[in-house]
């Protein structure tokens, strides 16, 4: 009796399916492919590229792996514009505060500083904040709070003004105290704005200060107009 058990174990374990090796899951590796081509095609390209990476790290010998790296490497490109974007558009502070007669709105940026790679944070304290503001008395202005302790500009104070790497423009200034610290107007806020609107970049330099010119760097590209003008 004991002879006969043997072979049938034998025989029940060769009818049992055998398990397949996920790096070759053709019907798993298919299902993640489909979900890759769906956000790709949403234009999720964070989202795609996370799938395509699940797929290739679990799936990665299938003929959908395989398919999918065809597109990978332009989605990678297409997925960092949107982190890019999406780090310029969360550099900008908007506030609606009240205001006499009314309310004070405002964009804030604050001047480029380095960054640690590792936590992201600036290594430096900014030299200077760029306003747009929208008040209901004093009206539509751009000007640069400046940490500096004292501002010498003219008069006349003009101020040499580059978007992107186009040619730098003068704009002349007017210098003011904001009470905590000095702060400098340009005065053509409209021509300014326009500009910087279609720009990714302002360098904006100052006029020299002793041994001093000094010299502030704006990531302006995202900027939201609709959101800094709305009421």
């Amino acid at each position: 009796m004991k002879r006969l058990l043997l072979p049938a174990v034998l025989l029940l374990a060769a009818c049992q399916p055998q398990e397949v090796d996920p790096a070759y899951d053709e019907a798993k590796g298919a299902e993640l492919l489909a979900a890759y081509e769906a956000a790709r095609a949403d234009g999720d390209f964070e989202i795609a590229e996370a799938r395509g990476d699940e797929l290739r790290q679990r799936h990665g010998e299938t003929k959908a792996a395989a398919t999918m790296r065809e597109t990978l490497e332009q989605v990678r490109v297409e997925a960092e514009a949107m982190r890019e974007r999406r780090r310029l558009v969360q550099l900008w502070d908007y506030q609606a505060n009240p205001a006499a007669g009314g309310i004070q709105h405002t964009a804030g940026l604050y001047s480029r500083v380095a960054v640690d790679p590792e936590t992201g944070r600036g290594l430096a304290i900014p030299d200077a904040q760029l306003i747009l503001r929208r008040h209901p008395e004093w009206g539509e202005s751009a000007y640069l709070v400046l940490t500096q302790k004292t501002l010498q500009c003219g008069p006349p104070c003009r101020l040499k003004i580059r978007f992107d790497d186009g040619e730098t423009l003068s704009f002349e200034g007017d210098p003011a105290d904001t009470g905590t610290g000095p702060a400098l107007f340009i005065v053509d806020r409209d021509r300014f704005l326009a500009a910087m609107t279609e720009a990714t970049r302002v360098r904006i330099e100052l006029p020299r200060s002793g041994a001093l010119v000094p010299v502030f760097e704006f990531e302006v590209g995202g900027f939201q107009p609709a959101r800094h003008l709305r009421d």
